[in-house]
């Protein structure tokens, strides 16, 4: 998801969607690529969307929920979001709550970093129901990693106990490399490094970790194609600087054949999982395995299903899209409110979750001015079983 900068209790409108619904889960019940890659004619689906969180103070860029339906959110402390705790659990009565507690979300400039969210870029639910979290490590007054503090933490969601903690040193993490994004298939986590370009590859079985494909090109934005926002907004900086963000999402097909990632401004590319897997390998070889997929408008999350369709957010025109396996682009959802809907979650109980950061809003994508607009808010909507004819899956997250 998004990230270009190296709620205690506040109340959320959650309560209307608890309402009706069965075991408490409180979830609510492009640009062009030639002719062959039209966008559908026809118009998305009405979808009935409900808003699950909503916090007049800070914004969330990751949303995720365990399979009874406790919802996470993360919360980046980016430019205005300073004293943000980082990571909270919604109540079921609607309120936030810092999560695990303690020093985890009281992180300040000389506070220790290894046991606290400094900069909170994604979370993600997987399989075994546990949450993980990704901590860039980044202190936002000096836009630096702070030594020790970028780690993936586990945790038990219900108790808040801290399952493990993952650091690595600079031959997986060099100066300079930022982790964005992470997604666990089997015994093996695969984590994008949005700061310098490249992907990581973590056995949870035998500890082994491994760097691919560092700086490569394929992995890296250019200038020549801005971030832009809705009603074409380009993103900037007060200086006319736009951020410039590498390998960023990433998705696994349900039977773990393709590798799928993109920088905010795609290219999709993919290759071979058994490319990144391969010891035998140069990052040379490897590269010569990538495919292009389709160009992509700006789009900040993706998700993916248990039938290798490819759910992302277009930031442009403010809707959810669908990209089949046979590259079709059909629109899924459409809504006034999606300013930058970000990290896709899609539940047990198949209902799509988007957080909705406001990312263009914000000073440094926004030539300095600040132009939120509270509350912040994510949505939920149901996923359809066909969309204009092509069969939509389950949760891939949750296999």
């Amino acid at each position: 998801m998004f990230n270009n900068l190296p709620l205690l209790s506040h109340a959320l409108s959650r309560r209307s969607a608890l309402k009706g619904l069965a075991g408490g889960v409180a979830l609510g019940a492009l640009g062009a690529t030639g002719a062959s890659h039209a966008l559908a004619a026809d118009q998305p689906p009405h979808l009935p969307a409900t808003v699950v969180a909503s916090s007049p103070r800070f914004l969330c860029n990751a949303i995720a929920a365990t399979r009874n339906g406790t919802l996470f959110l993360g919360a980046p402390r980016w430019e205005t979001m300073d004293d943000t705790p980082g990571v909270f659990r919604v109540s079921a009565d609607g309120t936030l709550q810092p999560f695990p507690g303690g020093t985890w979300n009281q992180w300040t400039p000389s506070a220790d970093p290894a046991t606290a969210f400094l900069m909170v870029n994604g979370l993600h639910i997987f399989s075994d129901d546990t949450l993980w979290v990704v901590d860039q490590g980044i202190d936002p007054t000096t836009n630096a990693t702070v030594p020790g503090g970028q780690k993936l933490v586990q945790l038990d969601p219900q108790s808040g106990k801290v399952l493990q903690i993952l650091r690595w040193g600079k031959d997986i993490l060099p100066p300079g490399a930022t982790m964005n994004d992470l997604r666990i298939a089997g015994d093996l986590m695969f984590v994008t490094d949005s700061g310098l370009g490249g992907i990581i590859v973590h056995n949870m079985r035998t500890g082994n970790t491994v760097r691919r494909l560092s700086e490569h090109p394929l992995l890296r934005a250019t200038y020549a194609k801005p971030m832009i926002g809705r009603d074409g907004h380009i993103f900037r900086d007060k200086d006319g600087k736009r951020p410039l963000v590498h390998s960023d999402m990433l998705e696994i097909t349900t039977d773990r054949k393709w590798f799928y990632f993109s920088t905010p401004i795609g290219p999709l590319r993919r290759l071979p999982t058994s490319a990144l897997l391969d010891n035998s390998l140069t990052d040379a070889q490897r590269a010569e395995k990538i495919e292009t997929v389709t160009d992509m408008p700006t789009m900040m999350g993706t998700a993916i299903d248990t039938l290798d369709n490819f759910y992302f957010a277009d930031a442009e025109r403010g809707r959810i899209m669908v990209l089949t396996p046979e590259k079709k682009k059909l629109v899924l959802f459409e809504d006034p409110r999606l300013v930058d809907g970000d990290a896709l979650f899609i539940t047990a109980d198949r209902h799509m979750l988007v957080p909705i950061p406001q990312t263009e809003r914000l000073p440094p994508n926004n030539a300095g001015v600040n132009a939120l607009k509270p509350p912040f808010i994510s949505l939920s909507f149901p996923l359809p079983e066909s969309l204009h004819g092509h069969r939509l899956g389950n949760a891939a997250s949750s296999l």
